[in-house]
């Protein structure tokens, strides 16, 4: 009867006044849902929610995010406990808080739950929201039994109940057992039948007949965590409630309570848990002591006989990624090999200092490790402590840290020690809450001068994420007893880094049906790596590509410029007459210089599977094709938007940024080969596209081959007495390539010719910042838009363009010229149209024509590489000696380098750029402008 009296009067305080915020859609299916009626019964503050959807049998509601009160008892039923648990929260609210004030009443009041296994005990918590006035700063308990919990924004399943308040404890199972049943009848994503369940109980002053009132059963669905597992494993929509799984995306969007605003001491321990790990969890048994000159009860000392561990060691700089990362690795490895769940007690997440001897300083300054530990029931002895390697990475070119393999050095590492400190929360909400805590567990054993290995902190979880109230957790630091492993250990500031997505509102993109609309390249992802940044493996395949040379100042411009020949040719405009459909995405590469105007673009498509080995021929000279023998790698980072300049800048630099971090792990790139993905028309506000950065040690292009056009070949009785030979690459064409001949060729180097041409010389002075070829890109390109004195257009550059490079003489360079002082220039050919027209006068400052009409001829050497991979000091000094030593007449004024445009990625030893010196007197008037001309 007294159990009776307290519940009914504690039901009185505790009632309600909102049953919060239905939007976004209706609920869909019954009109009668289990929300229904709530508003009567909720006539003081109760916390927020959305419904989201509903069936005839249950609702699917998300909490937002709250402080809640909560404590925790052993006891047999739920009936017993609801006296001693009902008077700490009671005294709590009366005034027995660090404020000594009385809090307004609110509900529900919580029961969380699950039935024993092995025992006749259960643990069970009740829960009482706070007021949301006082989410900031909400009155500490004085009763250390009584703590406050952040719940962050969780997804529920609800079915309501009716019954008198007194017997709710005795019908709460069966309500439970018939409500799992119905949501696995549903094929609905739950934990199971063993998993927490909560009672909600409400007052209800309608009931006519007796102290009735209105409950609820809710079960876990899904919170944000669990969300970006499954996210970060590309199958989101298996974590969804069935009736969210089409055509809503309202779960893809989660609020996060900002770090600021966590009240970190209201959510601080007095006492650390003694019910947390009751049966059916199988928990390490380890030895605790107390810290000798530390009064802080929350602080001891462990030590661990039995404990066994499964770690897996994401590729991460992040503290919230490494969780992700973690999990279903993790998960897959104990299903696999047998492990029950309830044998899994701790999920612990190590942030461990990076070594600048061992790592260098590029990267990240902290790597995770991701364990689950085990109670020692079962298992193969031989694997208690073992690694998972993630996705075969070296194959991928990356690895773990150095420093892990000296981090966690034992004498003996079936014995370990550790400090730990415990605390509640959720770890991967509450990161400022940890980061507290650690400092302060760091701080105490500074103060006592105990060893321990500062570089190294783990953050120990023991519960699932269906549990909602009274966490418990710790922080642990490995102790070093006898003080022998402190040498070389770096100084240690502890705090967890978070990832650019951790607080973000906006989606992953998902590519949604638009593979199934069009044909896609049968993609796979070989490595996760951020939430949006992946390492994906492209299959062997051919495409078809083609350049817009003409100056764009828009991505859309550039795109349909370059897009209208592949149209043409997948149209019909081909040898065959074929006609072919388009797949998806189509993949755009652009070269603007240091503006945002673009002069070359090249876009490719993957040709339909059906002609890949066979593909119709084009008749368009600017369409090519592209072949890859082998598997390709490139980095991966998709977004949703439109693609401008600033749009692709600002995705770009995070991308790259994340890829500077992760040189930690090995990751080594380039952005000479960045592309951009479209799936949508570039004009599209919501359009979906993906950067792409290509792995050069993974990338296996190469030219096709095809047959020649009588038209590209040298004209008949030039040089006729030469071998006349095309410098590669074969898919320079005419009339946008202006092919370098090689005359002879010798075992060194080989002799070439420049046909005549007319052309431009942009003349710079540098300033030592290494090649200025890209200050030079920019008055040329305007110039043939239409920057020159007749105001024309002219038209496509002809390739190859070329970069000079002033020789000083040896009594020069020992005179001292000033990087300032040092000159260069960029010539590039007008189209052939002007062969007998005259040469439009540039505006330009700096620049002169030059009219080749005799062609230049000169010495050279080619070198397997790029112009930012290869060292051209030593190459130039390569070919003086060798010219010099074949005893050649060479004009030592100019550096010569050029390399023809290729319009998709290569591997960097398939490229060629060439390094020349002309012929003594070859260089004709203006094509060395001075300063001023």
């Amino acid at each position: 009867m007294a159990s009776k009296f307290l519940l009914e009067a504690f039901l009185l305080i505790c009632v309600c006044v909102c049953y919060g915020h239905l939007h976004v859609k209706q609920p869909q299916g019954d009109e009668n849902s289990n929300s229904e009626g709530l508003e009567k019964v909720c006539t003081e503050e109760c916390p927020e929610f959305e419904l989201l959807c509903s069936t005839p049998e249950y609702d699917v509601r998300r909490y937002k995010s709250a402080l809640w009160a909560s404590t925790t008892v052993s006891t047999l039923s739920l009936s017993q406990a609801s006296g001693t648990t009902w008077s700490r929260i009671h005294e709590y609210f009366k005034g027995k808080n660090d404020q000594n004030i009385k809090l307004p009443g609110t509900g529900p009041m919580v029961t969380q739950t699950r039935e024993p296994a092995e025992n006749i005990l259960r643990e069970i918590t009740v829960s009482v929201p706070l007021p949301r006035n006082m989410a900031k700063h909400p009155p500490i308990p004085d009763d250390p039994n009584v703590v406050i919990d952040l719940v962050p924004e969780t997804v529920v399943y609800v079915k309501k109940f009716q019954g008198h308040s007194p017997r709710v404890g005795f019908i709460a199972d069966k309500e439970a057992k018939n409500f799992f049943k119905t949501l696995s009848d549903n094929n609905e994503p739950f934990l199971g039948d063993g998993d927490y369940y909560y009672v909600a109980q409400y007052d209800s002053k309608s009931a006519s007949s007796g102290p009735k009132t209105y409950n609820e059963i809710w079960v876990f669905a899904l919170n944000e965590r669990l969300f970006r597992v499954h996210e970060f494993n590309d199958h989101a929509e298996q974590a969804f409630p069935t009736c969210l799984q089409k055509d809503d995306d309202r779960l893809r969007s989660w609020h996060m309570l900002d770090q600021a605003d966590i009240p970190v001491q209201a959510l601080a321990r007095k006492q650390c848990s003694q019910t947390f790990c009751k049966p059916p969890k199988l928990c390490p048994e380890p030895e605790v002591k107390e810290v000798k000159g530390i009064d802080d009860k929350t602080i001891t000392l462990k030590k661990f006989t039995d404990l066994q561990y499964t770690s897996v060691n994401p590729y991460t700089c992040h503290y919230d990624t490494a969780i992700i990362a973690g999990t279903e690795p993790l998960a897959q490895h104990l299903q696999n090999t047998g492990v029950p769940p309830s044998e899994v007690a701790i999920l612990c997440i190590g942030s461990v200092e990076i070594r600048d001897e061992l790592d260098g300083k590029d990267g990240c300054q902290k790597f995770y490790r991701v364990y689950v530990a085990r109670g020692g029931a079962s298992g193969n002895k031989d694997q208690d402590f073992h690694e998972l390697f993630l996705d075969n990475a070296d194959a991928h070119g990356l690895r773990s840290p150095k420093t892990k393999e000296v981090y966690h050095l034992k004498k003996n590492p079936q014995i370990q020690y550790f400090y730990h400190k415990c605390m509640g929360g959720n770890m991967y909400y509450e990161p400022a809450t940890t980061t507290a805590t650690a400092n302060v567990l760091v701080d105490r054993l500074k103060e006592e001068k105990k060893c321990f290995l500062g570089d190294h902190i783990g953050v120990w979880e023991h519960h699932p994420q269906s549990r909602l109230f009274d966490r418990f957790n710790e922080l642990s630091i490995d102790a070093d007893l006898d003080c022998s492993d402190q040498e070389g250990r770096p100084e240690f500031t502890f705090h967890l880094p978070l990832s650019k997505n951790y607080n973000r509102h906006e989606p992953k993109p998902v590519f949604g049906d638009r593979c199934t609309t069009y044909e896609c390249p049968n993609m796979s992802v070989a490595m996760r790596v951020e939430n949006n940044l992946r390492l994906m493996k492209h299959p062997a395949a051919t495409w078809v590509c083609s350049n817009s040379t003409s100056l764009s100042c828009s991505y859309e411009q550039a795109w349909e410029k370059a897009l209208q020949p592949i149209l043409s040719y997948i149209n019909g405009k081909n040898e065959d007459n074929v006609r072919m459909q388009m797949t998806k995405p189509l993949y755009g590469q652009g070269y603007s210089g240091d503006h945002e105007c673009v002069r070359l673009f090249t876009m490719c498509m993957m040709l339909p599977k059906e002609y890949e080995n066979n593909p119709p021929k084009p008749v368009d000279d600017l369409v090519d094709f592209r072949t890859g023998d082998k598997e390709s790698y490139w980095y991966q980072s998709t977004f949703v938007g439109k693609p401008t300049a600033d749009v692709l800048n600002k995705h770009l630099t995070r991308m790259t940024k994340q890829l500077d971090e992760l040189k930690t792990f090995g990751v080594n790139y380039t952005t000479e080969h960045l592309w951009i993905g479209g799936y949508d028309d570039p004009d599209e506000e919501e359009g979906l596209y993906e950067i792409i950065i290509v792995n050069q040690q993974h990338i296996y292009w190469k030219d096709s081959e095809k047959v020649e056009d009588s038209e590209d070949k040298a004209e008949e009785g030039e040089y006729p007495d030469e071998e006349v030979l095309d410098l590669v690459p074969k898919d320079c064409r005419l009339p946008t390539c202006n092919p370098v001949q090689v005359t002879k060729k010798h075992d060194n180097y080989i002799e070439i010719y420049f046909p005549k041409s007319k052309g431009v010389c942009q003349y710079v002075k540098g300033c030592g910042h290494g090649s200025p070829r890209r200050a030079l890109f920019l008055p040329v390109y305007k110039y043939f838009n239409g920057n020159n004195q007749e105001k024309e257009t002219i038209g496509d550059i002809k390739d190859p363009m070329v970069f000079q490079v002033k020789i000083y003489s040896p009594e020069e360079e020992l005179a001292g010229v000033e990087a300032c002082e040092r000159e260069f220039q960029l010539c590039a050919s007008l189209p052939s149209a002007y062969a007998d027209k005259d040469i439009p006068k540039p505006n330009g400052e700096n620049m002169a024509t030059f009219d080749a009409g005799d062609g230049a001829h000169g010495y050279a050497i080619g070198v397997k590489g790029s112009f930012n991979s290869i060292d051209i000091p030593a190459t130039t000094i390569r070919l003086i000696q060798t010219l010099n030593a074949e005893k050649v007449k060479y004009s030592q004024d100019w550096l010569l380098i050029f390399a023809h445009m290729d319009d998709f990625p290569k591997k960097e030893e398939d490229k060629t750029v060439y390094f020349a010196f002309l012929q003594d007197q070859a260089m004709t008037d203006g094509v060395h402008p001075t300063d001023g001309e």
